[in-house]
């Protein structure tokens, strides 16, 4: 059992449960109802739901790769995955004024740290 992969695919259940719990409803409902186009809204619903199911699906394949020890390069794909979302959260972050003014690149790179230890330590 890798307890790195574990890890993060605990660490990419949080961004799942936060981007579909606490994101809807600071996030998501707001930004819908400033749009007024029927088609720009079911771009973001759509895109909404993407990001959430990507989230959770990385979670489980973190979650059961590691307790069949297998999936060094799948690990090595979320932790990519993960340090793009980070280092754009944090640009973007940083442009706006501060490190923690979108929080959010914290969990996403912890994310891709824990998979990228979990790929290193897969047999």
């Amino acid at each position: 059992m890798n307890w790195w992969m574990i890890a993060a695919g605990l660490m990419a259940a949080v961004c799942a449960a936060g981007h579909a719990i606490a994101g809807w409803k600071m996030f998501y409902r707001p930004m819908k109802s400033a749009i007024t186009d029927k088609l720009h809204a079911g771009v973001l619903t759509g895109m909404w739901h993407l990001i959430t199911i990507h989230f959770t699906l990385s979670a489980i394949a973190l979650v059961v790769l590691a307790i069949h020890g297998l999936g060094n390069a799948v690990a090595w794909l979320i932790a990519a995955q993960f340090a793009g979302y980070a280092a754009g959260y944090l640009a973007i972050s940083l442009r706006l004024g501060g490190a923690l003014q979108l929080f959010q690149w914290l969990p996403f790179g912890s994310t891709a740290i824990l998979s990228a230890l979990g790929a290193l330590t897969a047999p």
